[in-house]
């Protein structure tokens, strides 16, 4: 498995990689519903999630972020937003630990470069594996894999990151703009772009504005605020815990201006 990891950006795993590949074009193919696999029921590690994701809860004041409990409404929104944006691929793992298929699905995702996926994608995988969302929480996109991972029953928080695969979609090198991500600061830009395409998607669906708004503000500070301070110890998640409330705070301010 390690050695595949490694390997993959020049080899793929060749034996293993050629049945993938045309599984994954198969599925590219597919013009229906978007796929959603859930993960099984684990009482004491979705129990142990919900703490660890208080932080998370506080920053975005959203008793839904990180509760490891996804409704079939928050599925339903999520396939609808994909599909209506020509995101068909994308795979929704809702609730879903699955390092061995998160492999497979980037050893066969052709839209990345090969250098990219032997990086940047093992660098994201290996977190994934070890540091999994199961637990720690963070809905999150993963281009290498073409996987949008759900943990929370926030259909607006997993909509901004799925508006971050529409993103990586239309750059001409999807793998290299991805890779910039990973940088502090840098990217910076992809959490911009992303809210962006999110919050003009909610501005064209009748009466949902106002509370998207209430998710897409702190959410989008608490990426700014969890980079900036990343560089201390533990900062991250003061960071975040700070930069939530600055958009909570902002949405206020931006709600009460829209009023009068």
């Amino acid at each position: 498995m390690a050695i595949c990891l490694v390997a993959v950006g020049s080899t793929g795993c060749s034996t293993f990689n050629a049945f993938e590949r045309r599984q994954f074009l198969s599925e590219q193919a597919i013009t229906g519903q978007v796929e959603v696999r859930r993960g099984s029921q684990r009482p004491v590690i979705d129990a142990a999630g919900r703490f660890l994701g208080l932080p998370n809860r506080i920053a975005i004041g959203d008793a839904g972020v990180d509760s490891h409990s996804i409704s079939a409404d928050t599925e339903f929104k999520i396939r609808n937003y994909l599909e209506q944006n020509g995101l068909n691929s994308v795979l929704v793992r809702s609730n879903q630990y699955a390092p061995v298929d998160e492999w497979r699905r980037m050893v066969a995702n052709q839209r990345i470069r090969p250098v990219w996926k032997a990086t940047f994608g093992n660098y994201n995988l290996l977190k994934y594996t070890l540091l999994p969302g199961r637990l720690t929480g963070g809905d999150w996109y993963n281009p290498y894999s073409d996987t949008l991972h759900v943990y929370s029953d926030t259909p607006v928080l997993a909509i901004s990151k799925a508006a971050y695969a529409k993103d990586v979609r239309s750059r001409v090198n999807p793998g290299a703009y991805a890779a910039i991500k990973d940088i502090p600061l840098a990217g910076l830009s992809h959490d911009t772009t992303a809210t962006k395409l999110a919050m003009e998607w909610y501005e064209s669906q009748p009466g949902e504005l106002e509370s998207a708004r209430a998710i897409l503000y702190p959410g989008y500070g608490a990426s700014v605020g969890g980079q900036i301070a990343s560089f201390f110890p533990y900062g991250e998640v003061i960071g975040r815990v700070v930069g939530g409330g600055l958009g909570q705070l902002a949405n206020k301010i931006q709600g009460g201006s829209l009023a009068r």
